[in-house]
């Protein structure tokens, strides 16, 4: 009993230490948005640039990744865990290379595709790189998820005549919601965060992503005569809409990596 409450002890202290560790950049960034100027610092910001297109940008880029990986990492998921065919497994092996793969080493690649598809500076020389880039890791996860479902639904689907995609999509489509809950979140913090290749992608200033607006007031600070504090601001301001997403969806995002980390 003494054994079981000491580690209770410790691993409270240091959850908390961690929780200090986290919280201070965030708390420390806010401090400073209200520093000299307070809330005119965020009206600064406001007027300064027009951040719906920016917002714009990125709701369009996040929902098109999250279509393309949802669609497409379902589907390859599913294939890898519950159907046989020739060369299953060399090909899913294959694919997992890609999460060795660090992302700076893919950006020159990547733009020379985007550019010779003449889609730079849209959305679109976003969308295509984040699912792909995503697909690795979320694929992993989806199928440890299905390779926990047992093979005997698929065996009384087949004896009712579905066929294999009815099996898929009304059988283990819905049991498998909570690990493609956490495969959509993960992917949408990850897109929406992600500041490499949408500077570098969409170089028109209007038509970048809100995660590159921060830079943008770095590189001016100078020249407008903006204080440290309308940065930080930009910072808040950025961040917000993903600090509100992740404080709904941190339940099902901790639920759907429990349930994909164990594999049947």
């Amino acid at each position: 009993m003494k054994n079981s409450r000491c580690y209770s002890i410790v691993a409270e202290v240091m959850c908390v230490i961690f929780l200090i560790i986290c919280v201070y950049p965030l708390a420390l960034m806010i401090n400073k948005s209200f520093g000299i100027g307070g809330f005119t610092n965020y009206k600064k910001v406001f007027e300064y640039f027009n951040l719906f297109r920016n917002f714009l940008t990125s709701m369009l880029v996040v929902g098109g990744t999250l279509i393309f990986v949802g669609i497409f990492c379902s589907l390859a998921a599913f294939a890898f865990s519950k159907i046989e065919f020739p060369g299953r497994r060399v090909l899913y092996y294959i694919i997992l290379t890609g999460l060795m793969i660090p992302t700076s080493a893919l950006i020159y690649p990547l733009y020379q595709i985007v550019r010779g598809l003449n889609i730079n500076n849209t959305p679109f020389s976003l969308i295509f790189p984040y699912a792909t880039l995503n697909c690795c890791f979320n694929l992993l996860m989806l199928k440890n998820y299905y390779d926990a479902l047992p093979n005997s639904l698929i065996d009384a689907g087949e004896i009712d005549g579905a066929s294999m995609w009815d099996i898929f999509r009304l059988i283990m489509l819905p049991i498998a919601k909570p690990g493609l809950t956490f495969v959509l979140i993960q992917t949408f913090l990850n897109s929406w965060n992600e500041l490499q290749m949408a500077m570098i992608f969409i170089n028109d200033t209007e038509l970048q992503p809100l995660s590159v607006v921060p830079l943008r007031f770095m590189q001016t600070q100078s020249s407008s005569g903006f204080t440290v504090n309308v940065m930080y601001a930009a910072l808040v301001i950025c961040l917000l809409p993903i600090a509100v997403f992740y404080i709904f969806a941190s339940k099902s995002l901790v639920s759907g990596l429990t349930a994909g980390a164990v594999k049947g």
